[in-house]
């Protein structure tokens, strides 16, 4: 036993002493460089490619099948290509900042599709312009697809095909790739975190050294209606890590049915169920949430066009009453309610007051409730029992 309490006390003394001996091994990484002299003065503004939707920063870009990202994308990828204010200053719902060299990969696209769609949308004018800044590789054509990450032995890596992209965008200097879609060009499950922790690792290197931007597409679930930017994110298919790897998530859903209602209303014209697109930045690491913006499909092209500002000032315009309506609407209640035939502020009754409204004013129930709610809650309009009906009634004060 003391033989053991002796052996333990040269061991601590040896670990002791180790401890307190200069380590002679190099440092990977020097932490004590990243002192607070780093960051003295202003920090560099964002460098933006698209104003407030996509820096230069890996991103990641999700809808459904059939929403039209990928021509999405392609158009962004043009007008990037040729820079602000030659084709359209606006792609994705933001800005065009900059233009640079772009370069899309698509894994499922075939040259002919990609010729196709590049007709309906370009000129031959514009098409020339283009020679010299935008490389389009239908990879189906140009030797096949290949994975950019895979398992071996149980590790996810980045492959030669990965590394050979790597190397094409830095010879060719570019300032902007998209890659679509990203379950055509990872062999590996998108649930498993590792996977969108070894993708975005990898992209998010490739962009910091090259100083450039990349979006990779991917796919949203069917399930459920989506309704605003919290929910359109829950919607990404694949684990959180696919999702919180990037540094900006930028997703594409249907509007719901109200709002096709809306703006069928507004435009006078009928939209199919993917005919109005909502898009929104839905996580970002670097800036706040964009503005949801509103995409209408053109119906030549099939393209989504970006009508956010148009149809916002027609829906404002649509869901505002005249100013005279609240003095109207009183009227006629004290009128109802005066010949024992009040309104009812219930909208399942027959006697609903914004029955009324809507007709009057020509406008659609959504509107009618809201300006019915505010003038009751503002007293303009009041509940009272009504003796001839022996139940309750609308009537103006």
């Amino acid at each position: 036993m003391a033989d053991l309490d002796r052996r333990l006390a040269q061991l601590d003394e040896f670990y002791k002493k180790k401890l307190r001996e200069p380590q002679s091994a190099p440092l990977v990484h020097d932490y004590s460089r990243w002192g607070m002299e780093r960051y003295e003065g202003w920090a560099p503004p964002i460098e933006w490619i698209i104003e407030g939707v996509l820096p230069v920063t890996p991103g990641l870009i999700a809808s459904m099948g059939g929403v039209g990202k990928s021509f999405l994308m392609l158009d962004a990828a043009i007008r990037i290509a040729a820079g602000p204010g030659v084709f359209g200053q606006w792609a994705m719902g933001g800005k065009i900042a900059q233009q640079g060299k772009v370069l899309m990969v698509t894994a499922e696209d075939s040259k002919n599709a990609i010729h196709r769609r590049l007709n309906l949308i370009l000129t031959p004018d514009q098409h020339k312009k283009l020679m010299g800044s935008l490389f389009i590789v239908p990879l189906p054509d140009a030797g096949g697809t290949r994975p950019l990450l895979e398992c071996v032995g149980g590790q996810y890596v980045m492959t030669a095909a990965w590394d050979d992209f790597c190397n094409n965008v830095i010879k060719m200097g570019i300032l902007c790739s998209f890659i679509d879609p990203w379950q055509a060009v990872v062999a590996a499950d998108a649930n498993d975190p590792a996977v969108g922790q070894c993708y975005w690792s990898s992209v998010s290197q490739l962009c910091a050294e090259t100083n450039s931007a990349n979006l990779t597409s991917h796919h949203m679930r069917k399930s459920g209606e989506i309704d605003g930017i919290a929910s359109a994110r829950a919607a990404i298919r694949g684990s959180s890590a696919l999702v919180d790897g990037s540094r900006l998530s930028y997703a594409l859903w249907p509007a719901t049915a109200d709002d096709r209602i809306m703006t069928e209303q507004v435009l006078g014209t009928p939209l199919g169920p993917l005919d109005l697109i909502h898009g929104a930045v839905v996580k970002s690491n670097d800036f706040g949430m964009s503005g949801v913006a509103t995409y209408v499909r053109d119906r030549v092209s099939g393209l989504l066009i970006d009508c956010s500002e148009q149809l916002a000032e027609q829906i404002e315009e649509a869901n505002t009453l005249p100013a005279s309506a609240m003095h109207d609407t009183v009227l006629e209640a004290n009128l109802r309610w005066s010949r024992g035939q009040p309104f009812s502020k219930a909208p399942q009754s027959d006697r609903w007051i914004g029955a009324w409204v809507m007709h009057q004013f020509s406008c659609r129930r959504g509107v009618a409730l809201k300006y019915v709610r505010e003038w009751v809650s503002r007293g303009d309009l009041v509940q009272e029992w009504c003796k001839e009906i022996r139940s309750n009634g609308i009537r103006g004060r």
